[in-house]
């Protein structure tokens, strides 16, 4: 993989963990809603702990980090790292400033949209990378 691309696919990465971040920090957290995943399991540790968010967040993530390095590979290892410390620290950060909404209706909706957002950009140039490499495996075989 070129440095530029990777480069490239490292800032995709920062702007979609910004992005799931505001939806985390500014919309579900502060109105007590709930996503999917270690987010979700990190939600509930913060109200029952008061644990920051994304410490926990980060904490959660280190036995997939081992996984993944034995079973993926270092240049996966490296932008999952990457993301999920940007993720954790963006969390962090924002959740010092006031909720942009307090209706639990509203905050679900942008939430869910921002969190999507958030997750297509981090999910498009990893998609894209891996189309590519298989196609070109592909025609190699043939």
């Amino acid at each position: 993989m070129q440095l530029k691309q990777f480069i490239i696919q490292i800032i995709e990465t920062i702007l979609g963990s910004f992005i799931m971040a505001m939806a985390v920090s500014l919309f579900l957290l502060p109105n007590e809603l709930s996503s999917g995943g270690f987010s979700g399991i990190a939600t509930i540790i913060y109200y029952l702990f008061k644990v920051p968010m994304g410490t926990t967040i980060l904490a959660l993530n280190i036995p997939l980090f081992l996984f993944a390095t034995v079973k993926i590979g270092r240049r996966f290892l490296e932008k999952s790292i990457i993301g999920t410390i940007s993720l954790s620290v963006f969390i962090d950060i924002l959740d010092r400033f006031e909720p942009l909404t307090n209706d639990k209706i509203l905050a679900c909706i942008y939430g869910g949209i921002l969190t999507r957002i958030g997750n297509s950009t981090n999910f498009k140039s990893t998609l894209i990378n891996r189309r590519v490499r298989f196609s070109r495996n592909f025609n190699k075989r043939i």
